[in-house]
């Protein structure tokens, strides 16, 4: 299966024309024979704002439609999309992925881990949480959203869920070159998963990112990097390789079996008397 993700520049500022750019990038990666496109972390209205009324102006309604063209596009081309947005809910706003699929809109993540940074100081947490993950034809997808590649535990709930491919959109200045340089790696070969992330690689409100969008194989090995080029990338995974949870070296000699061999019963941490 083909699978893909985009590299480029939103439409700054203007949160429709970038929908309707989405939409457009997806049925080019449909024709490109991808099942899958992943696009960044608020990739839809941008991340940088400077207080919760001025991001909620830019911010996606799934009830009044906003997505319709996404939709649309996966609909007509049988492409999945991955694609990050503040979504405004009631008096709620969130850093939102959403998986988009031929039959609609599949499920979303919320953002559950926020740091004190961009739009995400004006943004809620989510009063619940389950491991976004989604059994589509294609596979079994999980979602995270950028910071949170550095909590093991979210990639251990999806891997433990049984995804196969967790993909995360991000929004990672150069400054974070430690997160896809290493940490996707180790999120990878230590839950034996598809890693797939979409960064940004362009420039807003004064910060750069550094695109090197990529994806990892379930042994940790990086399979394509985008570096800072644009464009849609492609790469033929077989997610079923991703099931298997051991590495078996010499049969009955060398094996081991890293979910086989946790040991959850011992992870609690003791109290401690004050």
């Amino acid at each position: 299966m083909l699978v893909s993700f985009a590299q480029f520049s939103p439409k700054h500022g203007d949160t429709k024309a970038t929908i309707d750019l989405v939409a457009e990038k997806a049925k080019e990666a449909a024709k490109g024979g991808a099942r899958l496109i992943a696009f960044p972390e608020c990739f839809l209205t941008g991340g940088s704002f400077d207080s919760r009324e001025q991001l909620k102006k830019s911010a996606v309604d799934i009830a009044r439609g906003d997505l319709d063209p996404i939709v649309q596009a996966s609909k007509n081309s049988l492409i999945y999309v991955v694609v990050g947005f503040y979504q405004t809910m009631g008096n709620k706003v969130f850093n939102t992925a959403a998986l988009v699929g031929p039959q609609g809109i599949i499920g979303l993540h919320h953002k559950m881990h926020l740091p004190f940074m961009i739009g995400d100081r004006f943004t809620d947490i989510p009063d619940t949480y389950q491991p976004p993950i989604f059994e589509t034809e294609i596979g079994k997808i999980g979602l995270a959203i950028c910071y949170e590649i550095r909590f093991p535990e979210v990639f251990r709930a999806l891997a433990l869920a049984g995804a196969e491919l967790i993909v995360l959109p991000a929004a990672w200045p150069e400054a974070a070159r430690l997160l896809p340089d290493i940490f996707s790696k180790v999120r990878a070969a230590e839950n034996f998963t598809y890693f797939l992330s979409s960064n940004r690689n362009d420039l807003d409100d004064g910060m750069e990112f550094m695109g090197a969008s990529h994806l990892i194989g379930p042994d940790g090995a990086e399979l394509i990097n985008a570096g800072k080029a644009d464009g849609i990338f492609y790469y033929e995974v077989d997610l079923s390789s991703a099931r298997n949870k051991s590495i078996i070296r010499d049969p009955g000699v060398y094996e081991v079996h890293p979910f086989q061999d946790r040991r959850p019963q011992d992870y609690k941490l003791l109290s401690e008397k004050v």
